[in-house]
């Protein structure tokens, strides 16, 4: 059966949609199936070899479950279309081949910091040189403003980066390295916004390419990123499909705005999905006050009705609690497997009572990187790749960290690794083979510690002479292992990000006291659904089929989350 054909009648009204249009989904209602659906519908009656379909997204999950689903009914999505997220979009057909106009680089851009690798770069004296090594962390917003995008507090001017002149120096420093052409993501959809409104033949020419756009997770975008399909659509782009649930952004601390998804929906043509296909009635039920929706969504699944639960809980007991859960689970015939059942949480100092153990590594690895040490990281971790199975990838890590520490460059491009090869007189298979040598004579990064991984990278490559900023007690593979989604007890355990767009039959919801602000606070103000730490909740317990625990850590707060799920 195909996409198209196993759509229900509330899904249908999706293909007819055409022009600007706004589809809103109620978490359970299949709406990632649904566009999957709608791209195999335009498919039937798309003729050009040359113009495609844009099908967006916020993260790589969204994009890749509609690519599962393409796949698996034998959907070919391949050129002239495109599938992956807003921001690589963007990045190849705005910003990479166009950046220099507006950055005043005599290149092509070169984007760098997280995710595209560690951004390192010398400490040069005083004054605004010495903001260099900052350059990753910082961007601009729509209105020319300097934002904070990563972590201040390791830097030397700690977290009141925009006090004492700091802010003019961060400003001259990224100023002279975009003339080089380094940028990191902020930075290029800073500049692809700047590139559309300065060069309007480009957005038309992009309209042309791409006379459809279909835009999932849309209440996560920002308002760059809005304003860019913005501009697409004054210059003439005539088909967007916005899909999304402003109800479950929580992604607002990296700059997201639920209310420009909001905006666009009372602007455009608009339809809800409310059917629940994940869901019991009673869980749709008990999580309504949550959401902005008007009714109540509706289940569409055979779940049985089990009633939520709202328990108490202090640090020595949070194991006691999640046996107890674990106890209800199985009574109602729940098989405890990862797959099945999830404990999770909004603060990840919770993970260490739940494990009971002191955890370490997943987050400080930042700290432990020393500025102008170029390739440290990448070695390190390409061996960590390396051993666990992943050789192309850990190796390419490997292979740049040995170029970048030998030339002294924190980026790579065709450029570097040429002239390296020219001074070292090898061809690109001897310089690979020198590479796998390397690798074979790295320690294992199963059970090491950094400090020993480094001393004995260091006691065989006499010059290469590896550093770290601190000494570290953290073994190899703690600095790159996601210690916030594992498993304990047979279960799930993770935080609410880590599990957003996933199903359990079962999930358990712990909520500290404060979490930025106190709970009690929130729910006594009302309107959750515009408060991010309350949509946070709403994304947590609107994971399972049959069964939600919600576990609070005094009676006044049992109390209001009783009453805020309508269970008295």
């Amino acid at each position: 059966m195909s996409l198209v054909d196993s759509l229900s009648q509330e899904q249908q009204v999706v293909l007819a949609a055409n022009g600007k249009f706004v589809l809103r989904a109620c978490p359970g209602s299949g709406k990632t199936f649904t566009v999957s659906a709608k791209i195999e519908d335009l498919l039937k009656g798309w003729t050009s070899n040359y113009q495609g379909i844009a099908a967006l997204s916020f993260t790589n999950v969204a994009w890749k479950e509609i690519e599962k689903n393409l796949v698996e009914h034998n959907i070919h999505f391949n050129y002239p279309h495109f599938l992956g997220t807003l921001d690589s979009f963007i990045n190849k057909h705005i910003f990479l081949p166009f950046g220099h106009l507006v950055m005043e680089c005599d290149k092509r851009p070169e984007l760098v910091g997280e995710p595209y690798g560690s951004w390192s770069f010398p400490i040069l004296g005083k004054g605004y040189k010495a903001y260099y090594q900052y350059f990753d962390i910082f961007s601009f917003n729509i209105d020319n403003e300097l934002i904070a995008i990563g972590d201040t507090t390791s830097c030397f001017f700690g977290s009141k980066w925009d006090q004492k002149g700091h802010a003019d120096n961060i400003k001259q420093a990224k100023g002279i390295l975009y003339k080089k052409g380094y940028a990191n993501q902020s930075d290029a959809n800073f500049f692809a916004l700047k590139i559309l409104e300065n060069y309007p033949n480009i957005a038309k020419s992009l309209i042309e390419r791409f006379p459809y756009f279909i835009i999932d997770e849309g209440q996560d975008t920002t308002e760059i990123q809005m304003a860019i399909i913005e501009k697409l659509i004054e210059y003439g782009l005539e088909n967007v499909i916005l899909v999304g649930d402003p109800d479950q952004s929580i992604y607002e601390w990296n700059f997201a705005r639920p209310e420009l998804f909001t905006n666009k929906y009372n602007e455009w043509n608009k339809h809800i999905l409310n059917e629940n296909r994940r869901s019991s009635q009673l869980i749709c039920n008990h999580t309504h006050n949550l959401s902005s929706l008007t009714a109540i969504s509706t289940s569409v699944s055979d779940q049985p009705d089990i009633t939520p639960e709202v328990v108490t809980f202090s640090e020595s007991t949070i194991n006691d609690t999640i046996d107890s859960f674990i106890d209800t689970c199985k009574s109602h015939g729940i098989e405890i497997t990862e797959e099945n059942v999830a404990v999770i949480f909004r603060s990840k100092s919770l993970l260490d009572p739940i494990k009971g153990i002191q955890s370490t590594g997943y987050g400080v690895n930042k700290h432990i990187w020393k500025a102008g040490e170029f390739g440290v990281k990448d070695i390190v971790q390409g061996k960590y790749l390396y051993d666990c199975g992943q050789y192309k990838t850990g190796f390419k890590s490997i292979k740049h960290g040995l170029i970048k520490r030998l030339t002294q460059s924190n980026k790579i491009t065709k450029e570097t690794i040429n002239s390296f090869l020219d001074i070292q007189k090898m061809s690109l298979t001897q310089f690979r083979a020198e590479v796998y040598k390397f690798i074979n004579g790295l320690p294992d990064t199963a059970n090491i510690l950094m400090k020993d991984f480094i001393k004995e990278v260091n006691d065989k490559n006499e010059g290469l002479n590896l550093q770290l900023k601190e000494d570290t007690l953290l073994h190899v593979h703690e600095l790159f292992t996601d210690n916030t989604s594992q498993e304990h007890k047979k279960c799930r355990v993770g935080t609410i990000h880590s599990v957003k767009g996933e199903t359990f039959e079962a999930v358990l919801l712990f909520l500290k006291k404060k979490d930025r602000k106190n709970y009690t606070t929130f729910i006594k103000e009302g309107n959750f659904h515009e408060n991010e730490e309350m949509r946070n909740v709403y994304v947590a317990i609107t994971r399972p089929r049959k069964f939600i625990m919600i576990a609070v850590p005094d009676e006044t707060n049992k109390t209001a989350w009783k009453q805020v799920l309508g269970l008295q």
